[in-house]
């Protein structure tokens, strides 16, 4: 929950320090585009850390680290000071990352209760919360940088508590003899789970990312509505992901799937296509429904493949995360040349990526 409240508190700040570095879209997308990036650098050294310091220490450092770069953004007076401070949030991000959702994957099994979705549940809490405090900011007439000051040490005290309060778990599983194949060709069934959370990852990655640039500075629409819209999301993505668990139990994870699909896709055409605040407060609600379980479910069916959790994880984390590396960017440079409106239009059918489970688990049964 901490990272996402150190996370949503620049993100509907983001118009403010576009203003302030003088960034056209396409800059934009590549300062944020940097934090993906580093988020991709992380994965590919978090589980050695692991490894060698442990989970506990994982979400300790890391997850301090992470809060504590965002107190430098409001401070950003170049294109390149902003991009080196979020590539440094992401490359600290992903260890966290992996070691929180090992540990999430590890108590489930322990305790033998499906509680994935309600782990997740908690970062959309943190947005949820987030977003009501920088709306309340911005309407006080409160700065970002004097913001930053109130919050961020609060929160790096609560990280550190949270951290120091975790069970003692070390890495996992101890690694299995692999086949020698098995390094350079992944099983059908992880490649699958890899692409499975990349539309709804892009999806969110969207809302949170653009919803302030999108319906304050390109569909002019109030400081206080488009908190609303970016809350509407938020609130239920952590509705959907606190009761997650119960639905999925009730319709399965083939059903379940399946609403996600059909709330995400819709929703996203309903929030891109319209400027009335009504209707992008109900397309931002669907979407935040319907990508609210796509993740947890991908990361709950990955650790409960073979071989070590953490590697797993991380695979699925690393691959699916591409879709933030790519989905900045693209936005910026297709808004720029053809709106954003269209921009965001044409992410929508990347919500049907999930189908690909759904035909692949049904060719195994």
């Amino acid at each position: 929950m901490t990272q996402s409240l150190g996370l949503s508190l620049w993100l509907l700040r983001i118009p403010e320090v576009k203003a302030t570095i003088g960034l056209n879209l396409i800059n934009l997308s590549i300062a944020l585009f940097m934090q993906p990036f580093g988020v991709l650098f992380g994965f590919f050294i978090a589980p050695q850390v692991i490894q060698k310091i442990g989970n506990n220490k994982s979400c300790l450092y890391f997850g301090s680290i992470f809060i504590s770069t965002f107190i430098l953004i409001p401070i950003a007076e170049t294109f390149f000071f902003l991009a080196a401070v979020l590539f440094i949030s992401g490359l600290v991000c992903a260890g966290a990352e992996v070691s929180m959702n090992s540990f999430a994957a590890q108590m489930e099994k322990d305790l033998k209760i499906r509680m994935m979705s309600r782990f997740h549940a908690f970062w959309s809490i943190g947005a949820l919360i987030s977003g009501g405090l920088v709306t309340l900011m911005s309407v006080l007439k409160v700065s970002f940088f004097v913001q930053q000051c109130l919050i961020i040490p609060i929160l790096l005290i609560l990280v550190i508590i949270a951290a120091r309060s975790l069970p003692s778990y070390g890495m996992l599983n101890k690694e299995t003899n692999p086949k020698p194949l098995s390094r350079f060709i992944p099983p059908l069934s992880l490649i699958i789970l890899c692409i499975m959370p990349f539309g709804a990852l892009l999806l969110e990655g969207a809302l949170m990312e653009w919803t302030a640039v999108f319906k304050r500075d390109y569909q002019d629409l109030p400081q206080m509505t488009v908190g609303i819209i970016f809350c509407s999301f938020a609130l239920t993505m952590t509705l959907f992901r606190f009761y997650g668990d119960q639905i999925i139990d009730r319709f399965g994870i083939n059903k379940t799937i399946i609403l996600s699909i059909g709330f995400s896709f819709f929703g996203m055409l309903i929030y891109a296509q319209n400027n009335t605040p009504a209707l992008s407060i109900i397309g931002a609600g669907l979407v935040g429904a319907g990508i609210a379980n796509i993740y947890p479910i991908t990361m709950t069916l990955a650790a409960s493949l073979s071989d070590t959790k953490e590697k797993n994880v991380a695979t699925v984390a690393f691959v699916s995360f591409t879709s933030f590396l790519i989905g900045a960017p693209l936005i910026g440079f297709m808004g720029e040349y053809l709106g954003l409106e269209v921009a965001l239009s044409l992410i929508a059918p990347t919500s049907l990526f999930p189908l690909l489970y759904l035909l692949h688990s049904k060719r195994k049964n």
